[in-house]
């Protein structure tokens, strides 16, 4: 009863007075933009109009938001409705276990794109079943931002950028860090900003995933298929691990790339420290569009990634970032009802554009908007492009029906066979057998 007790008092703690005697609880992660947080405010008031009910908006920092949610899961208080990034790798887990309410009879399919609810399909361990048990808020895709200037700098154009995977890095550690190093007189400048880190969550995984889907090795198949022993699958994602960190082994990324946070490469970048970077949101060029908007629109370019080995076009790594609604909350038609307006009303794709280009719409007709095909716009067109007409990488955790892909993807598993073979030394063959050790253990849980 003590530890209940314990627990209970840090719900009160975490969770604000105004709260209590609610209507509906709507927990919903802290924006970066002011834009984004006046849409949340103005779509809360929108639905307290609507409704007639008082709804208590509880917003917790993106950091604080994972610890807050487990307390009050176990302290049987969820939430009603909860909107987080940084909770994404446990959505899985709570619909096997049946914590989610299941929102297949309240979102209408034909509004959303269809691998955006595949995400959102997952496995309820009781039944065996799949249902909808997350609304699909928003999509993101890894973006490449270069430097025009330091580019030019070097004596070479936008155009001079092979599409062929080998020939791209290439470029880049071999022709464009040494002459830009020369033209600037300095050696603390780097061609790429590639995070090396196993520190979770950041970029890692995500762009060493490219190089696994450039060499066409997934070690889940569509079908949802473990293939991680194949001989050839095991063979690329060494292959992966090893031209991954060349970049590394050749100087070509910044030594303190293998501590960078979430933010570390953005830093890097609008430091002008490293000439192109990766990055998972257009989080970047928007901290230039107001206070350096002649860098937004003429100096900082985002381009097309390479093809893959195949030379077709890559399929691009990204995610589709979600909401749940807590079988446990005190109010769940009234929550089921706010997700109908969410998204009937169009208030999912206000708080989209408010976010200042964070994520995409995970509904095609709304990408298709001149907000997102603004000519004028050099990075929401090409993010826009690059969604509608790329391929994009299914979930190893949706296909599957194993929630403990996504506890892979928790524990950095990915991530720390780069920074091992990085810092510690080992061989990327090593690096992969300690991962597919790690990965088989984990599912096998």
């Amino acid at each position: 009863m003590r530890g209940r007790n314990a627990i209970f008092a840090a719900v009160l703690i975490v969770t604000p007075l105004s709260a209590r005697g609610a209507d509906l609880v709507v927990w919903w992660e802290e924006g970066y933009y002011a834009e984004e947080k006046e849409a949340v405010r103005e779509l809360i008031a929108a639905f307290e109009a609507k409704s007639g009910k008082q709804i208590a908006l509880v917003v917790h920092s993106p950091a604080e938001q994972p610890e807050a949610v487990r307390t009050a899961i176990d302290a049987g208080l969820p939430p009603d409705f909860l909107f987080g990034i940084w909770i994404e790798d446990r959505i899985e887990r709570w619909a096997f276990e049946g914590e989610l309410v299941d929102l297949t009879d309240t979102v209408r399919p034909d509004l959303f794109d269809a691998d955006a609810l595949d995400y959102s399909r997952l496995f309820e361990g009781s039944t065996g079943r799949r249902g909808l048990y997350a609304l699909p808020m928003g999509r993101s895709t890894l973006h490449l931002h270069v430097w025009k200037s330091l580019l030019e700098r070097a004596g070479l154009r936008l155009a001079d950028i092979p599409d062929d995977w080998e020939a791209f890095w290439s470029f880049w550690c071999d022709q464009v860090q040494p002459a830009v190093r020369e033209a600037l007189g300095r050696d603390d400048v780097w061609a790429v900003g590639l995070p090396m880190s196993p520190v979770v969550p950041n970029d890692t995984r995500f762009v060493f995933m490219e190089f696994v889907h450039a060499l066409g090795t997934d070690y889940v198949t569509p079908e949802g298929r473990l293939v991680i022993d194949d001989p050839r699958v095991r063979a690329g994602l060494v292959a992966a691990v090893e031209r991954y960190t060349a970049i590394w082994r050749k100087g070509c990324t910044p030594p303190d790339a293998v501590t960078w946070d979430g933010r570390g490469n953005n830093g890097a970048f609008l430091a002008q420290r490293v000439v192109m970077t990766a990055n998972q949101t257009l989080s970047i060029p928007n901290a230039l569009r107001t206070p350096r908007p002649d860098d937004y629109y003429n100096n900082v370019a985002t381009i097309e990634w390479p093809s893959g080995i195949d030379g077709n076009p890559l399929t691009m790594e990204g995610d589709v970032v979600r909401a749940v609604v807590f079988k446990e909350g005190q109010n769940v038609p009234l929550a089921k009802a706010f997700v109908r307006f969410l998204v009937e009303d169009g208030w999912l794709a206000h708080w989209a554009t408010a976010a200042r280009d964070r994520f995409l719409p995970p509904m095609r007709k709304l990408i298709e908007q001149p907000f997102w095909l603004d000519t004028s716009d050099p990075h929401r067109l090409r993010s826009a492009i690059q969604t509608l007409a790329w391929p994009h990488a299914y979930p190893y955790s949706a296909v599957s029906g194993n929630w403990r892909h996504s506890k892979v993807n928790a524990e950095g598993v990915w991530e720390e066979a780069v920074h091992r073979v990085v810092v510690a030394g080992i061989s990327p063959e090593q690096a992969v057998n300690e991962a597919i050790a790690r990965v088989k253990e984990i599912l096998s849980e």
